[in-house]
């Protein structure tokens, strides 16, 4: 199972989000993936309707300015991942009605239940600290933000 440390590279981040509605934001984070040659053009469309649905029925943002939307999507081989931040903040409806300065977006292989569980879990970690996500707010290059998610992570 692949680990944050393993999933998050420096081309998986994206340093300052340019749009600031939430659905904008997923779609802006899915098409980053198709640029980086992660996810085919053709696909875009179908995982951020898989993001987005899922979005319709839950808020993904956690609270303290993170959000993690995400969704297992059938079809998918790898997980894929992408981090962002913004600035001025999305309202992901976080239950502090806070503003989302740092979202993580996930795609999981629809049968691979456990390790999206297992990434949710070490995500509530990484971000669960005050001083972490002050690190990653500070953080100035890509390169940085990766060895965040490396220290941070469990394996």
């Amino acid at each position: 199972m692949a680990s944050l440390q393993q999933l998050v590279t420096p081309d998986c981040v994206i340093l300052e989000l340019t749009e600031t509605d939430h659905e904008e934001v997923v779609l802006e984070m899915i098409g980053h993936l198709s640029k980086i040659g992660k996810v085919p053009s053709g696909d875009c469309y179908l995982f951020g309707n898989a993001v987005l649905e899922r979005e319709s029925h839950v808020g993904t943002g956690l609270g303290s300015g993170v959000a993690i939307p995400h969704a297992r999507v059938k079809g998918l081989k790898d997980t894929l991942v992408v981090f962002g931040r913004s600035k001025e903040g999305i309202d992901f409806d976080s239950p502090d009605n806070a503003p989302c300065h740092l979202i993580f977006l996930m795609l999981v292989p629809e049968e691979k239940a456990a390790q999206h569980l297992q990434l949710l879990s070490d995500l509530s970690k990484v971000f669960g600290q005050s001083e972490r996500r002050n690190q990653f707010e500070e953080a100035t290059t890509q390169e940085e933000i990766c060895e965040l998610f490396s220290i941070a992570s469990p394996n």
